[in-house]
């Protein structure tokens, strides 16, 4: 039980930065805001708190076994887009920003690009209450696949200028538009792997 209260602690505090940085995003953007990955991703994570929350505290309450199998994947999932979103921060906008502090600690970024998701990352690997299974990765694609199909979309109809460089097919040759999707996903795909890896810390199975 002592697990199930820090991670409980921790989906907390991950709500209570989200809400901050997302509320900074929005009062900045406004629906705009919503273009980016970053914010999608961060948003997603989220909402995979608060479900974290009712069932933890569920939980601890004895009103529940265990927290639902599809939580935990949803909560999976959603630390795996915001590892994405770390990951591209970190060696793809910063080098075409020219400026890593800036975008890792200014206004809404210092939370949705460097806390919530070093957060998450921390929580879900030592404090996680299930292990997940290989197969987990697979669906962990999709909410990357499904950005990079409507972010494409968008561009290709001119909807949407970006908001990523990566994005924007009509600014670059169709290989580089197909080097960036075969990189962004196979990387997110390993990042999905490598959360998966056992830890120390010894996940059991619900």
């Amino acid at each position: 039980m002592k697990r199930l209260r820090i991670y409980l602690a921790l989906n907390i505090i991950i709500a209570v930065l989200e809400t901050i940085g997302l509320s900074i995003a929005i009062a900045n953007r406004r629906e705009s805001a919503f273009q980016y990955y970053t914010q999608l991703s961060n948003l997603f994570l989220w909402i995979t708190s608060i479900l974290n929350i009712v069932f933890c505290i569920r939980v601890l309450r004895k009103k529940a076994k265990t927290i639902p199998h599809f939580i935990n994947l949803l909560s999976y999932m959603s630390i795996c887009t915001t590892t994405v979103t770390l990951i591209v921060v970190l060696f793809v906008l910063s080098w075409m920003v020219g400026d890593l502090w800036w975008i890792l600690t200014s206004g809404a970024m210092l939370y949705t690009h460097t806390l919530c998701p070093i957060l998450a990352i921390v929580m879900f690997r030592l404090f996680a209450p299930e292990k997940l299974g290989k197969k987990s990765a697979i669906y962990a694609l999709a909410p990357t696949i499904a950005y990079a199909i409507v972010g494409i979309a968008m561009n290709i109809t001119h909807t949407w200028e970006g908001p990523y460089p990566f994005l924007q097919v009509y600014n670059q040759p169709l290989w580089a538009s197909i080097a960036w999707i075969i990189g962004i996903l196979g990387g997110a795909f390993l990042i999905a792997l490598v959360l998966l890896l056992p830890t120390r810390a010894g996940r059991s199975r619900n």
